[in-house]
């Protein structure tokens, strides 16, 4: 499957906890790609792409933080609000129901992470419909 890793990890919301996450990935070098972040009153879900997904999950885990490794889909369109909903009109049209999404920008082009509930299937509709996976990330 045309997958790739993001790390979601629990936030408590008090100050400075998500300095030290940032802060002990930026102490192994590991940078960061994506970002995105969901809150409720008492706590956050920080999902992250970062160079290193094993070893940013090793080092949060050791540091005792709450971190889990799933898989998403990342679509590569053109950088412009036609191309944005195109996308997430024919993931809909093909039976996906997206979990959640969040974008940035690279090289150019917008990256749409998704969360979908059956990732087969919106491969299967991503291949259909000429959308391009990116894979590569660890």
């Amino acid at each position: 499957m045309k997958t790739i890793k993001q790390l979601s990890i629990f936030l408590e919301n008090k100050a400075g906890r998500l300095v030290e996450i940032l802060g002990a990935l930026k102490a192994e070098n590991i940078e960061i790609q994506a970002a995105a972040v969901a809150d409720t009153n008492d706590f956050g879900i920080l999902r992250l792409i970062t160079s290193n997904q094993t070893k940013a999950q090793e080092l949060l885990a050791a540091k005792g933080i709450l971190v889990s490794m799933n898989e998403i889909m990342a679509i590569e369109v053109n950088s412009d609000t036609t191309s944005f909903t195109d996308a997430v009109d024919k993931l809909t049209k093909g039976g996906v129901n997206i979990s959640y999404l969040y974008t940035f920008q690279k090289d150019g082009k917008l990256v749409l992470i998704i969360r979908a509930d059956n990732l087969e299937q919106a491969e299967k509709v991503c291949e259909q419909s000429g959308l391009a996976l990116i894979q590569g990330w660890e």
